[in-house]
């Protein structure tokens, strides 16, 4: 049975200390001489640019992988809430995850660990089976007894019987939460908590967290978003090339300091905006629906255009469509109806219709691509970096003055043919580094050895060097620090002043406000919500994101006006 612990004083303590720990992989110091102490009843704000060494930090202590230098002293006392365990700091080594959640220690991630055809309850009890008596039935009464008891306590209700796939983003995370909570954890450890929540979500999150910090719980909160520490910590530590570079309380903060201390460097928090009137179309979607893999209508007969010098931006809780959408405009998706009508060319006047037609056959019409699973649609992680910035351009002209900086009779090299220079290959590859500082000691480095956020960089270097008519960016800031997010958006900003059209679905209402000009709203697979993003108040999104009705035009106007 599953322990409900309260704060035994209010005088917050440390738990754990990790002097001088170190971690390399392929050469490149991950973790660098960091020194940390961790305290009870607290939450402790992580922040750093990618490849800064928080993921390698937090996988040291969850147990995922070892230092080899440096040592852990944790109070086991604390930990196991056992009075007669000894008190005060002592040497401690976490072999494993299984060490990890013995001792107390509890990691979500960002992408979460669930199987979706199950239910709450079998999720969160998975491994952790209590039974009847001595035998060796699964007693169910008790474990959904202790599911709710938990919910109650920490303001997180649920039903234990409820299956995983019909719950949305933040109940998943909720059960992730609860799933740690059931193994009696004391340090939870949050991977990228707010990523995917709306508004109101990461509210509910942050009530959650405050509940347990009162409950004596402690908290690691990794994060990219700079208000959130600020609104939620009680302690901000930030990383930069492994090292912990500085450390402050948010009464001393601000989130121009945290940025500037996050990449070493001024970063603007503005974005750049200029006057762009929108030109012809360049993609006319038209009555589109689609079926998800159950059969069932993922996008519901929707219409829709993106013009040149133009972004459009869809807005929506996570699961309501978002998905099966680019999917299908990418040629990932075959079960559709409707239309999806593509302006190759500018001045151009006869549209191609891209429905059904395959992926190769879409990028070739200098469509650029940055998908929402980058792991499973956009990188090869045994190939090494070289090669995966060349991934999606195989079949396509490349300007080879552009990239070998010499004068050639014939500019451009036919890849299907192969006619790949290797010096064209290593001066591309290199290009994309640089613009998008992916860090790495050189190109030939296997991308699965790079953090996740440098890997994300691979693609979008890779993607914007096409010089592409249209951007189909799904979720292209995601895990990515303030100053590549800074370099994402103001690229797409720059872009559609030179009339590229741009699809942005994110889940980061701040990034739609910022840079869409117009916005389509999305609930359970239909558009809620249409219009100039001048006319509509983050309060009015985040409602129709969760499926409440402004009564206004904005929800009937079926496609953008030329004004």
């Amino acid at each position: 049975m599953a322990n409900q612990v309260s704060s035994q004083d209010n005088k917050s303590y440390p738990i754990m200390k990790l002097t001088n720990i170190s971690k390399t992989f392929t050469g490149i110091k991950a973790v660098d001489e960091v020194s940390l102490e961790i305290n009870s009843g607290e939450i402790l704000a992580v922040l750093g640019e990618n490849g800064a060494g928080k993921s390698t930090l937090m996988k040291i202590l969850s147990g995922i992988h070892q230092p080899e230098k440096g040592s852990i002293h944790i109070n086991l006392n604390w930990f196991l809430r056992k009075q007669n365990m000894p008190q005060g700091l002592m040497p401690f080594r976490i072999f494993n995850p299984n060490k990890a959640i013995q001792i107390g220690i509890g990691m979500v991630y960002q992408h979460f660990k669930l199987i979706e055809p199950l239910t709450v309850r079998d999720n969160i009890m998975l491994g952790n089976e209590i039974t009847i008596g001595r035998t060796n039935i699964i007693d169910y009464v008790q474990a959904d007894r202790d599911i709710e008891n938990l919910g109650k306590t920490y303001g997180m209700p649920i039903n234990p019987e409820t299956i995983i796939e019909e719950l949305s983003v933040g109940i998943k995370q909720r059960v992730e939460i609860l799933k740690q909570l059931y193994r009696e954890a004391q340090l939870l450890i949050l991977d990228e908590p707010t990523a995917v929540l709306t508004p109101a979500e990461v509210e509910e999150l942050f009530n959650t967290m405050r509940e347990l910090k009162a409950a004596g719980k402690s908290i690691i909160f990794i994060s990219h978003k700079l208000k959130e520490p600020l609104n939620i910590a009680d302690r901000i530590i930030v990383m930069r090339k492994g090292k912990i570079i500085g450390e402050t309380k948010p009464s001393d903060a601000t989130e121009v300091s945290l940025a500037e201390m996050m990449v070493g460097r001024r970063v603007l928090m503005q974005l750049e905006r200029s006057d762009v009137h929108p030109g012809k179309s360049i993609l006319e979607v038209e009555n589109l629906t689609i079926k998800n893999q159950h059969g069932f209508n993922a996008i519901d007969n929707i219409s829709f255009e993106i013009r040149e010098n133009e972004i459009v931006g869809i807005a929506g809780v996570q699961g309501n469509g978002q998905t099966e959408l680019i999917d299908g405009l990418m040629g990932l998706r075959k079960d559709l109806s409707g239309s999806i009508k593509y302006y190759q060319s500018k001045g151009r006047d006869t549209a191609e219709e891209l429905a059904n037609k395959s992926t190769l056959q879409i990028l070739e019409k200098g469509i650029a691509y940055i998908p929402e699973d980058r792991s499973k649609q956009g990188l090869i992680h045994e190939f090494p970096i070289h090669d995966n910035t060349w991934l999606g351009l195989q079949s396509q002209p490349i300007i080879a003055e552009e990239y070998l900086g010499e004068k050639k009779e014939s500019a451009k090299f036919s890849l299907k043919n192969f006619l790949i220079p290797s010096k064209l290959l290593k001066r591309f590859a290199i290009k994309v580094i640089e613009d998008f500082d992916v860090m790495t000691p050189d190109i030939y480095v296997t991308l699965k050895n790079l953090s996740g956020g440098n890997q994300q960089k691979v693609i979008l270097g890779r993607e914007f060097a096409k010089n592409p008519r249209l951007i189909i960016a799904s979720q292209p800031t995601r895990g990515v620090d303030v100053g590549v997010t800074e370099k994402v958006r103001n690229a797409l900003l720059k872009m559609r002043d030179q009339g590229t059209g741009v699809l942005l679905v994110s889940s980061d209402l701040d990034e739609i406000l910022s840079l869409s000009d117009y916005i389509l709203v999305l609930y359970e697979g239909q558009i809620v919500g249409r219009g100039p993003i001048k006319d509509f108040t983050t309060l009015e999104i985040s409602q129709l994101m969760t499926g409440g009705s402004l009564g206004s035009p904005k929800q009937t106007t079926q496609k953008q006006v030329e004004v």
